[in-house]
């Protein structure tokens, strides 16, 4: 049998996201440190086998940083022997506090959606995490279908 976390099961929709990344996640409680997470799909749903995380992000979203996040997409891109437009990058944001969605995600969500989201072609989603549930903020513009 063949767990839905297996990265050749593929991720064909926003629900089945949302629930890789609750799988992929340690939902056991609040996170230590504030982290932005990133995993890659490829145009069939199945995952790179690559998840990094980046840790002690601020409140804040930094665009510097955000920017770069361009041509380390661009890198497994080239890594995995596609065009970067061919990769799909998931983001999320493990951070203690509580559940749901404030004004700081909504502002990663804008910072995301105005620096990564369509430069060179790039695809890119959101999710919030706070350690006991995994929400969409920036959902996948658009499925591809199979």
């Amino acid at each position: 049998m063949t767990s839905s976390l297996h990265p050749s099961v593929p991720v064909t929709d926003d629900a089945a996201l949302t629930e890789r990344w609750r799988g992929l996640l340690d939902l056991g409680g609040s996170p230590s440190r504030r982290s932005l997470v990133l995993a890659w799909l490829r145009r069939d749903g199945t995952m790179a086998p690559l998840l990094i995380p980046v840790d002690d992000v601020p409140v804040e979203p930094d665009r510097v940083a955000l920017g770069h996040l361009v041509e380390m997409h661009s890198a497994v891109a080239e890594a995995e022997h596609v065009e970067p437009a061919e990769l799909h990058l998931a983001l999320c944001l493990e951070r203690r506090g509580p559940a749901g969605v404030g004004p700081d995600h909504h502002a990663w969500a804008t910072a995301v959606e105005a620096i990564l989201r369509g430069r060179d072609g790039l695809d890119c989603s959101l999710h919030i995490a706070d350690g006991r549930d995994c929400v969409p903020v920036l959902p996948r513009p658009s499925w591809p279908v199979s």
